[in-house]
């Protein structure tokens, strides 16, 4: 069963299309990359900001895309239907062997992003509750 969106293309532009979404994946991920790197930089430095939470945002929709889509990227159905090899990871510009790796690192980053950056949010409140008190 073919998606409404891919019988819209014609047969001999299939190969463009491709190329037009492994474009477009790649983007997305670049994006989604650099989101995850600013939070985790801000954890790191301990100095979570307005930033940081629209970084984690961002971060938290693509979770959720991503795993409400059974963790396939929802490009990869579209992409294998315009010929891409089943299974693969032909959809983005990256080589394979990265591609594949991408759910680990990706996550495993974001996660030490959010531990990082609560941290520092849970540091900041107390030290703030301690100058509060009446003395």
């Amino acid at each position: 069963m073919t998606t409404p969106l891919v019988r819209l293309i014609p047969a001999d532009r299939n190969e463009e299309a491709l190329t037009a979404i492994k474009a477009i994946h790649t983007a997305i991920f670049a994006s989604i990359a650099g989101a995850i790197l600013l939070a985790l930089w801000d954890g790191v430095r301990g100095q979570p900001r307005r930033r940081t939470a629209i970084a984690g945002g961002l971060v938290l929709a693509e979770t959720v895309v991503y795993a409400s889509n059974n963790q396939v990227c929802p490009l990869t159905p579209l992409a294998e239907e315009l010929g891409a090899a089943r299974g693969s990871v032909v959809d983005i510009f990256l080589p394979a062997w990265a591609a594949r790796q991408i759910p680990i690192v990706a996550g495993s980053a974001a996660l030490l992003a959010l531990i990082l950056n609560a941290r520092a949010v849970c540091v900041t409140w107390a030290a703030s509750k301690r100058h509060r008190r009446p003395r």
